[in-house]
């Protein structure tokens, strides 16, 4: 007897995998993806219109965004208790392709995950001061290592204050960025918020310089107070073996990975990526650090010194480029 074929999504299933996508960090909550579904097969999109030139001039934080959405996909999937297969894809608007396949019961591990999706914050103030005990940083940076992709804890935190400030006085003073950081610093936050951008009372000066998002007024301590800071602080250097598309997305799905376990560990965390971006920087990080692969992305996590209210969503319609999907919301 032949096999039946896996079943097709259902619109309430569907609506539950936009759910979970809909809750991933993006650069600037940008919120950069959108879903195509055709029977058991989703494809992850490009949303287009959404490119911050300033921020993110290669597209590589859009890319990174795009591959935390893909492992909420992923989450979700399992979650509904099918298997399923990821494809990336070299495609200028489909990132990524999640074929559906037949009923599986979920890992314990991928059901903490994907019900961490929902508790996870982007903290962009300072932490409570209490270090993470050694355990739980070990099992944070193990979550999301993989091939091709690594998860390390920075040296020589001298360096990497030294580099950090510079970039922070750089950023300050292009106007051009801080234009674009204004038009995406929304006014307005909270469980029912809808639309994009940060939300002004996420940002604060008391965190690290660059975490809050540096801004005209953003104040840069010298290099040996910078560097007790960072030392007080929780981080990951997210690296990649090689710099190409694929990199920029697997290096996504390993960062929300990381993410979502310490979520699950009763912690937060936020993203540095603009100095990134700045000419040179990665290679003197990667340098200076003697980190093993191309740094994409620094993760600094820890214990909440005050609640973070979640980021504004987009309408889950929005996600639908081919027109809404049963009215979801």
């Amino acid at each position: 007897m032949t096999a039946a074929a896996p079943a097709a999504l259902t619109t309430e299933q569907i609506g539950f995998l936009a759910r979970a996508v809909s809750r991933a960090p993006s650069v600037h909550n940008s919120q950069p993806w959108q879903l195509r579904v055709r029977g058991t097969e989703v494809d992850l999109l490009m949303r287009h219109g959404v490119e911050l030139r300033r921020q993110d001039p290669f597209g590589r934080d859009r890319l990174l965004s795009c591959g935390a959405a893909l492992t909420d996909l992923e989450l979700a999937v399992r979650t509904l208790g099918r298997d399923c297969h990821v494809e990336y894809r070299d495609d200028e608007d489909v990132v990524a392709t999640v074929t559906i396949g037949r009923p599986h019961p979920a890992s314990a591990r991928d059901f903490a995950l994907y019900h961490a999706i929902a508790r996870r914050r982007s903290h962009r103030r300072a932490f409570f001061h209490s270090r993470v005990p050694e355990g739980v940083r070990t099992a944070v940076a193990a979550a999301g290592e993989t091939t091709g992709v690594h998860v390390v804890e920075p040296g020589r935190l001298d360096k990497l204050a030294e580099l950090l400030g510079f970039a922070t006085r750089v950023l300050r003073d292009d106007r051009g960025y801080q234009r674009e950081l204004e038009l995406w610093t929304a006014h307005t936050h909270g469980w029912n918020a809808i639309g994009d951008g940060v939300p002004e009372d996420a940002l604060s000066p008391e965190a690290l310089p660059v975490a809050g998002l540096v801004r005209t007024a953003t104040p840069v301590p010298d290099d040996v107070v910078l560097a007790g800071r960072l030392a007080a602080e929780n981080l990951l250097v997210v690296c990649t073996d090689t710099d190409t598309r694929a990199d920029h997305l697997a290096a996504g799905v390993t960062l929300q990975r990381v993410w979502l376990t310490a979520t699950a560990k009763a912690l937060v965390g936020s993203v540095i990526t603009q100095p990134l971006h700045l000419t040179g920087f990665r290679a003197r990080l990667a340098s200076e650090l003697a980190l093993p692969g191309v740094p994409q992305a620094i993760f600094r996590y820890g214990y909440p010194a005050v609640p973070a209210a979640p980021s504004p969503r987009l309408a889950l319609d929005e996600m639908f480029p081919e027109g809404p999907t049963g009215g979801l919301r």
